[in-house]
């Protein structure tokens, strides 16, 4: 059974020599010479692949993969967009992958073509872009090749909000009258900037307390991502397994900034990550990273070469363009009747009774808790920290992508926040887990769709119930 988001890191050299984990696989790298294979610059060779792939008429998943030389500093290796091979595909004829690289170099999409579900295994041959780079072996005979599943979100209009009275005073965005007051659901259908206001046809909020709820104000600039246009979000959360690879990644002085596990009472909370004869191991890789803060998340995103999401982005990955219903859960209806994922006793996220992620189709996603676009867990394991709308420095957000490069174990986007401060930018959407026994409500494990209580509050950098998930626009 797959269970989370999976990345799969190879610290690989030219003898072939693997670590990996989770069922995204990375396997038997290698860097190949002039005289290897192709007549090119350097290239590298790996196998990939990964289960439940698909591609129908509604969108797709894929794999954002991207690249570390060896060594710490400046080290993501930029790639060529050209002359790439599929030398191997060892899951049928059906199964043609598209490769499409980022404008930047820095990475690049998989995933299958049209018309298929599946599984999907092959091995690649990649070009690095090497102009202005002194690349010496030692940077190759580490190169390590990453992995991050993602689902690609079309672009096109939907619907914000809840159609439920009691979604006023849960934060929830709506079609303002000329007094403020909800007068239906509002309609995102561009990218064009608008204007938070209580003035008949705009986008509007109820908000008690503006640190929580919002400051009910500012223009949301053309730059800042709506949701309209085409972006790609990570199918499942940030794992245990896959920040325990990012923090071994990191020069030593970093891991002090980036490596909150020491907390009293963090192994008894879900927490797995342990340092080990100076490498962070986790024995439960594929358990999503509790205890993450913003800050945490930006440092992977920008490493990772990808960004974090807006919470506008968050209601459209959850909801797609269906209308709302009241009180909406992200799989499509308001009960938990069919409901066969959750948080164990253990604290493993699993599917249960048999279920198989294989068997997910359109009309049982609320038995996995899938969304529309069948990104799963966006409610019900930990809450989704996502760029507000609800202040000033949320909206000064333009979605730029990380260079792979951090500074001081930081990210350094200029657009993105920089703290987790109580006002820092952004906000939580779709609940969280806190602990077993604990009855349902609106935010402990799962919150509506459209309610956002929570959705500028940046404060509780650290806990059980606090995850993260990023994303890359498509273009």
């Amino acid at each position: 059974m797959k269970k989370y988001l999976l990345l799969c890191i190879v610290l690989a050299c030219i003898c072939g020599q693997t670590l990996q984990a989770t069922d995204l696989k990375i396997t038997n790298v290698r860097t190949l010479n002039r005289t290897e294979v192709i007549n090119t610059p350097i290239s590298v060779m790996f196998d990939i692949q990964w289960d439940n792939a698909w591609h129908n008429q509604k969108n797709h998943d894929a794999v954002w993969v991207f690249m570390k030389y060896n060594g710490y500093y400046n080290n993501h290796v930029k790639l060529l967009p050209k002359d790439y091979k599929v030398l191997v595909n060892r899951s049928g004829a059906a199964s043609q992958p598209t490769i499409e690289f980022s404008e930047d170099g820095l990475g690049f999409f998989i995933y299958p073509q049209k018309n298929y579900r599946g599984s999907m295994n092959f091995k690649l041959q990649i070009l690095i872009d090497t102009e202005g780079k002194d690349i010496d072996r030692n940077k190759l005979t580490g190169l390590s090749v990453y992995g991050l599943e993602m689902v690609y979100i079309p672009q096109g209009p939907f619907t914000l909000g809840s159609p439920d009275p009691a979604a006023k005073e849960k934060a929830a965005f709506y079609k303002s009258d000329s007094n403020g007051e909800p007068d239906g659901l509002i309609t995102i259908t561009s990218e064009q900037a608008f204007t938070v206001a209580p003035t008949a046809g705009s986008l509007y909020y109820w908000s008690r307390n503006p640190m929580y709820n919002g400051d009910q104000k500012g223009t949301i600039p053309e730059d800042f991502p709506k949701g309209y246009e085409a972006f790609y979000i990570m199918k499942y959360e940030l794992t245990q397994g896959q920040y325990a690879a990012f923090l071994n990644s990191l020069p030593d002085t970093d891991t002090f900034k980036r490596a909150a596990i020491s907390g009293r009472t963090y192994q008894d909370n879900r927490g797995t990550i342990t340092l080990v004869n100076g490498v962070y191991k986790t024995n439960t890789p594929n358990r999503p990273m509790n205890y993450i803060s913003f800050t945490d998340g930006l440092a992977f995103s920008d490493w990772a070469a990808i960004r974090p999401i807006t919470e506008l982005e968050y209601e459209k990955a959850a909801r797609g363009p269906d209308k709302p219903i009241p009180a909406e859960f992200v799989w499509g209806t308001n009960t938990y009747t069919n409901l066969e994922r959750y948080v164990d006793s253990s604290g493993e996220l699993i599917l249960a009774n048999n279920w198989d992620e294989s068997q997910l189709n359109d009309d049982n996603r609320d038995v996995f808790g899938a969304s529309y676009y069948w990104v799963m867990d966006l409610s019900g394991s930990l809450w989704e920290k996502v760029i507000t709308i609800g202040n000033p420095i949320g909206r000064e957000f333009k979605g730029s992508h990380g260079d792979g490069s951090l500074r001081f174990g930081s990210a350094t986007n200029p657009d993105w926040p920089t703290s987790d401060n109580e006002v820092g930018g952004f906000g939580y959407r779709g609940g969280g887990y806190y602990e077993m026994g604990t009855p349902y409500s609106d935010f402990n494990p799962h919150s509506p769709i459209g309610y956002r209580f929570y959705g500028a509050w940046s404060g509780g950098p650290h806990s059980i119930a606090y995850g993260y998930r990023g994303g890359r626009s498509s273009h």
